[in-house]
């Protein structure tokens, strides 16, 4: 696929924020409309936040609120339609934008203050960033479905945005202004991490508190003992958990990111 090895290897270092912004700010100009940038946020909205901003997070989200990327156009007038990133997305405040209580999706990533939703897509993913609740720090990008698979999409949200920014300069590219055309190339790219992502192994809490490893074994003393815990500090790139539990789950994560663990879900859960 035409531009799958840049994207994959500028992924792979640290992108600094400035560049990102110019580079986001760059594809959109450079789109024809099918690719908006959303107002940046103030302060104040970050600040009513369940967990404190840092000010690298302050800054790329103070210039850009989310990207809005056409998928097709209206019937009636023929205007674009949108899929979105959008950093302050409702449902982080548990409500669901079709309407309704959607706090059941914040408790399966983890709980208010433990995540920020960015991306809810039409086939049910539910794509968010780890955050710490005591320090405020953002760390991996994660994706859910109502299941308990999950799949680790990149290191930060710096890296998944500047991936996206190049998967939306190559279809742009590519597509020649056909929203449909740069739909089908977009999609193909920007999904392809996760379609081919390798799976890591699960481990029982219970046997992960003999583990040699004291990280494991520190992370395993605090969970149940039907939950599980998977290990991610070696992964690089996307990286698929499935959690082996006859009901639905709850996620966390700890360690910055690097240690997903799943409790499974009682039927008294209040979701």
């Amino acid at each position: 696929m035409a531009g799958s090895k840049s994207v994959g290897a500028a992924a792979d270092t640290a992108i600094a924020t400035e560049p990102l912004i110019a580079l986001l700010r760059e594809t959109a100009d450079g789109s024809g409309g099918l690719v908006q940038l959303r107002p940046g946020l103030s302060d104040a909205r970050m600040d009513a936040w369940a967990a404190p901003v840092p000010e690298e997070i302050r800054v790329l989200l103070r210039a850009v609120g989310g990207i809005r990327i056409a998928f097709g156009r209206r019937k009636d007038d023929d205007t674009f339609l949108f899929s979105e990133i959008d950093f302050d997305e409702s449902l982080n405040e548990g409500t669901h934008p079709m309407g309704g209580d959607g706090s059941w999706y914040v408790e399966q990533a983890g709980g208010p203050g433990t995540h920020r939703f960015v991306h809810l897509d039409s086939g049910g993913g539910f794509t968010y960033v780890d955050v710490d609740r005591e320090t405020g720090a953002w760390g991996p990008v994660f994706i859910f479905w109502d299941d308990n698979d999950t799949t680790r999409l990149d290191s930060s949200l710096h890296a998944w945005l500047h991936r996206t920014a190049l998967c939306l300069r190559d279809a742009l590219r590519d597509a020649d202004a056909d929203t449909y055309a740069f739909d089908s190339a977009f999609t193909e790219t920007w999904t392809e991490p996760r379609r081919n992502a390798p799976q890591v192994p699960t481990i029982p809490a219970v046997e992960a508190r003999t583990s040699p490893d004291p990280v494991i074994r520190s992370v395993a003393t605090a969970l149940p003992d039907d939950a599980e815990l998977a290990d991610l500090r070696e992964a690089d790139g996307a990286a698929l958990v499935i959690f082996d539990f006859p009901e639905l789950c709850r996620f966390a994560r700890t360690h910055t990111g690097t240690i997903l663990t799943a409790a499974p879900a009682t039927p008294d859960d209040d979701y």
